[in-house]
């Protein structure tokens, strides 16, 4: 037994022998196959699809080291699983594995702040340096921000860019968005044209920030000419991001917030508002309409709230904090062949509206939002690749029946003693009120119903591009077609519930109940109703581009064909269902001399249906040259101060369209009842009206000049840019107002009358980072917008007056009275120009308006311009970025100066109307018999439209300057160690804090100066507050 044991124990020792010898001998082979040198092969170009001379690539296992030569070609030993880099200076170095692939197409990334930058121009890409449009960027992790909409977050970023936010209501909180100012007028579009992924017609708020690459404003005729006819306005370019040749990389990105009103608007309380209502009606000469018995039985601390109302409105509607979140998940990578990106969002915000929980349906008041993008890039040979995008969005939004945007008014106009919330056994509590009922701000969101809307995009690209190097060096050829598809639908179910009101003869029944009579009768049942609407985009694109280097001569051009067709689906005319249609040829030519000395000729030619035949297309030109001194031999001596230092100058013309569809054809429908002549009594006629008149309308065209100079200082880190521009616009749509009633015409006609001019400055600074230390970095950057605009031109009559002429004045202008103070005594009054033809009887305390004409009469002549407009001249912004360590820090601050408003409604006129509306807690600080106050806020106070009629004029005494410094945006995080994840599978994660509408500083103190409304009753802007976490894998 022993013996065959040990006998066994020799065999599986012999056999495990023989295995092991064989495994290692195998692995030996292996090892010695896979060591089998093979030549690879690759050529090297930047972004601009130019070659890379002397770019070295290194072996990073045999340490081999090779150069690229004139074509850009390499070839280099290596083995599968070596590592090999290519370095090349003032590009990113790039680092790949050799695999089973033997011939590479390496493009090289410029580093940044380097003259080898690359940036986005129209209709393509161009090295930053050979720029001669002006143009600006930002880095886009500045835009990734707790916040629905992009656009909110430029002003004040991106120089040349004027931005204002007016609300902060979920779902309708975007910003207004201009480039350089306003320069037309009417109802003439001053937005940019925005271009996302190439294709115009698509919105800056349709992405979520994850999924952006880059974000251009062009904004001088050199850089928009391209566009023809729609770059007036300044265009924006946004592109989305793209696959990399790399590992699959996994990123997602969870950030959870809450939300505050920036500035709540402070309302009178019942005490103020009795006691002041009372005394406008006694100087108005009426009684007053609360007896002091009321008014202490309503602040009385016992007192029932049923039959003494006490209601603050805003804060019963309204809590002090909400929520939003948003969830962002991508993947990105690729092989040389195959590159991808993909992209999943969740967007949520939540209003500060109330709900009573009462319901069995949802009346809250959100924004949901779900994003996705999806770009592949494939090479189908060495000369061809193909792409395809599709991106796209569904929302869905929740708000009360009566709606969402009117609560806040509905609050700031609801007196806080004329009814309660609610009666005892949820009963609607109401006022007798022109035959109904008068608003119940509580009722309108919580007891109404509830709507709710549906929308959907999806936008699709299929890209084409040909290198045609093999027929002739540098020409490539891509075509592009989009087709964009957008669907809404609206579901309302809402319901009118039966109102009452409290008897305030008797208040009380016998049994001790209150004494409630209906005044409304209605329903407890949900009434439904809906609607839709649609819209469809199609595009095509054609680029034809060809760029050479001859010895220090570099050439770039390329000739573009595009139109664009937009059906209407839901259209319910023979007109209307005509698809919109444009057609635009451009072309650009760029020369440079040893990045010294530029050049650029730039040219759209645009056709568009709204026009007539003989002018539906224009020709919009552009030129552009510069000069950079620094790569001169004479500025040697002074590059130890400036590094860089170029000029640039442009000249061209960009369009705009302006009017409707087939204004150049006449139309003619019935007109039935024309009078002729007075009295009323005469006999009526049946006729003809008569519209458009078959006008001459055309392309309105800007002329626009640009001097731009940029410098790099204290080697290469603080860099200046900065503009002078011109805009003279001439052309702009209007429809003529000065055709006298005698004319006989029912519709003025239109034509190309408006001529504006605009000039400013725009700038940037920035401070690339620089070491504080061996853990510690800083950064700085600031921008600045300066545009004044003028109305040259309108089309009107003469004036009666010349101060009476809006030409020559700030286009957005507010027209009004010189308020000269107050009248402090009748003896003042009866020594002034006559000011009742403003209506009613001037009296102590009164606005006193200056005669500007001098005829003793303040009337109609006597109104003037008084202000700039709620648009500010001044727009900038300036923020650092500091790191220390894993943590970092990055705060910016954005102002306006020079806007202002006009106070109205009960911003400026109590009691206005003899309504029970509520007033600003303000309204302490006014005239009295008693204080004869020389600047109070408000004057004396009247009750009715007779009482109010001197004072409620738009004058400068209600004008507010409305400038602002705010703390827009504030990023705190901690990079997580990397040790900590060695055995994860996580690359890196981060953790960070974001703010946004922190706090702000203004003159102007009763709302948010940035809302622009003139009597504060809108929904406020938000600020947002948040935490995240941010993971690689």
């Amino acid at each position: 037994m022993n013996q065959r044991l040990r006998f066994l124990t020799r065999i599986i020792f012999i056999f495990a022998i023989v295995l092991i010898a064989s495994k290692l001998i195998a692995q030996n082979k292996q090892a010695n196959n896979s060591r089998q040198q093979t030549v690879i092969t690759g050529t090297i170009k930047d972004e601009l699809n130019n070659v890379l001379k002397g770019v070295e690539v290194s072996n990073l296992n045999t340490n081999e080291h090779v150069l690229s030569d004139s074509l850009g070609k390499f070839q280099i030993n290596a083995v599968k699983g070596d590592s090999l880099s290519a370095s090349y200076v003032g590009y990113n170095s790039y680092k790949w594995q050799f695999s089973n692939i033997i011939d590479y197409a390496i493009v090289l990334t410029p580093s940044v702040g380097s003259l080898n930058d690359v940036a986005i121009v129209g209709y393509g890409k161009q090295k930053k340096i050979t720029l001669v449009g002006a143009q600006s960027s930002v880095n886009v992790e500045e835009l990734k921000q707790p916040v629905a909409n992009l656009n909110t977050m430029l002003a004040g970023r991106i120089s040349g860019v004027v931005g204002v936010q007016r609300s902060g209501l979920p779902g309708s909180n975007a910003a207004d968005i201009w480039i350089r100012g306003i320069s037309t007028f009417g109802d003439n579009s001053a937005s940019p044209l925005v271009i996302i992924d190439g294709v115009q017609g698509r919105s800056v708020n349709d992405f979520d920030p994850e999924d952006v690459e880059s974000f251009t404003v062009l904004k001088d005729a050199s850089a928009t000419a391209v566009y023809g006819a729609l770059g007036a306005n300044g265009v924006i370019i946004i592109n989305t991001k793209r696959g990399k040749v790399q590992k699959v990389n996994l990123m997602t990105n969870y950030m959870e917030g809450i939300t505050a009103f920036t500035k709540k608007q402070k309302m009178a309380d019942a005490k103020t508002y009795m006691e002041l209502k009372n005394e406008a009606m006694t100087a108005s000469g009426e009684d007053p309409y609360y007896s002091q018995a009321y008014i202490d039985s309503t602040l009385s601390p016992t007192a029932n709230h049923y039959v003494y109302p006490d209601v603050d409105w805003l804060n019963l509607l309204f809590n002090k904090i909400s929520h939003n979140r948003r969830l962002n998940f991508s993947a990105t990578g690729g092989s040389e062949n195959t590159q991808y990106y993909a992209s999943v969002s969740y967007y949520e915000e939540s209003s500060l509206l109330k709900t009573d929980g009462l319901q069995n349906y949802d009346a809250g008041t959100r924004f949901q939002r779900y994003n996705f993008v999806s770009n592949v890039d494939m090479k189908w040979s060495k000369t061809t690749k193909f792409s395809l995008g599709i991106t796209g969005y569904i929302t869905q939004s929740n708000q009360p029946g009566n709606g969402a945007a009117s609560a806040f008014a509905s609050a700031m106009d609801a007196s806080p003693v004329r009814i309660p919330a609610m009666y005892p056994g949820n009963l609607v509590a109401g006022a007798p009120e022109n035959g109904g009922a008068s608003p119940n701000p509580w009722a309108n969101i919580t007891q109404t119903g509830y709507q709710e809307s549906f929308g959907s995009k999806i936008a699709s690209t299929v890209k084409l591009e040909q290198d045609l190097s093999f027929l002739f060096k540098g020409l490539s050829i891509n075509g592009q077609y989009t087709f964009d598809t957008y669907s809404a639908n609206n579901e309302s179910r809402t319901k009118q519930r039966s109102v009452y009101y409290l008897n305030q003869a008797q208040p009380y029944n016998d049994d001790g109940s209150l004494n409630l009579e209906q005044i409304v009768s209605g329903s407890e049942i949900l009434g439904y109703s809906s609607g839709s609407s649609q819209d469809r985009q199609f595009s095509l694109q054609g680029q034809l581009s060809w760029q050479r280097n001859f010895g220090l001569h570099s050439i770039n051009s390329m000739i573009v064909y595009s139109q664009l067709s937009q059906p209407n689906p839901a259209a319910g005319n023979y007109q209307d269902a005509i698809p919109t249609r444009q057609q635009n040829y451009a072309g650009r030519v760029t020369y440079s001399y040893n990045d010294k000395y530029l050049a650029e000729f730039d040219a759209g030619y645009t056709g568009s249906q709204v026009f007539a035949p003989e002018n539906r297309y224009g020709f919009f030109p552009s030129v552009g040259i510069g000069w950079v001194l620094s790569n001169e031999k004479f500025w040697k001596p002074l590059s130890n101060v400036f590094q860089f230092f170029k000029l640039r100058y442009s000249n061209g013309y960009s369009g705009a369209i302006g009017g409707t569809r087939f204004d150049y054809i006449s139309t003619i429908d019935a007109a039935l009842g024309i009078q002729f002549g007075t009295p009323a009594y005469n006999v009526n006629y049946d006729g003809l009206n008569v519209r458009h008149y078959g006008t001459n309308v055309k392309w309105a065209k800007s002329h626009d000049q640009d001097v731009g100079l940029e410098f790099k200082t204290f080697n290469n880190n603080l860099s200046f840019v900065i503009d002078w521009f011109q805009k003279y616009r001439t052309g702009i749509f209007l429809t003529r107002d000065n055709f006298p009633g005698f004319a006989g015409l029912q519709y003025q006609p239109d034509g190309n009358y408006g001529i504006t001019l605009n000039r400013g400055f725009d700038g940037t600074v920035e401070l690339s980072p620089i070491s504080l230390g061996s853990k510690s970095s800083i950064s700085f950057r600031g921008t600045f917008t300066y545009n004044r605009d003028k109305l040259l031109e309108n089309g009107a009559a003469p004036y009666e007056e010349p101060y009476m002429d809006p030409r020559g004045q700030d286009i957005n202008n507010d027209y009004g009275y010189i308020a000269e103070g107050l009248f402090q005594s009748q003896a003042q009054i009866d020594n002034h120009a006559d000011q009742t033809p403003l209506g009613g009887n001037p009296r102590p305390g009164d606005i006193k308006y200056k005669d500007l004409n001098g005829d003793g009469v303040i009337n109609e002549y006597d109104a003037t311009y008084i202000g700039h407009g709620s648009t500010p001249p001044l727009t900038f912004g300036f923020g650092f970025n500091f790191n220390y360590g894993h943590f970092y820090l990055s705060a910016f601050f954005e102002g306006t100066h020079g806007a202002d408003i006009i106070l109205d409604g009960i911003g400026r006129s109590p009691f206005f109307g003899a309504e029970d509306n509520n007033i600003y807690a303000n309204t302490v600080d006014r005239w009295t018999e008693e204080n004869h106050a020389v600047h109070p806020f408000y004057p004396r106070l009247g009750y009715g439209n007779v009482a109010n009629a001197n004072n409620n004029i738009s004058s400068t005494w209600w004008k507010r300057d409305v400038s602002f410094i705010r703390f827009k945006t504030l990023d705190f995080g901690y990079n997580l160690p990397n040790k900590l994840f060695k055995h994860s599978g996580f690359k890196d994660a981060r953790i960070y804090f974001d703010g946004v509408n922190l706090l702000y500083w203004s003159p102007f103190k009763l709302w948010d100066p940035e809302m622009g409304t003139g009597s504060g009753n809108a929904y406020p802007n938000t600020r947002n507050l948040a935490i995240g976490l941010q993971l690689h894998f």
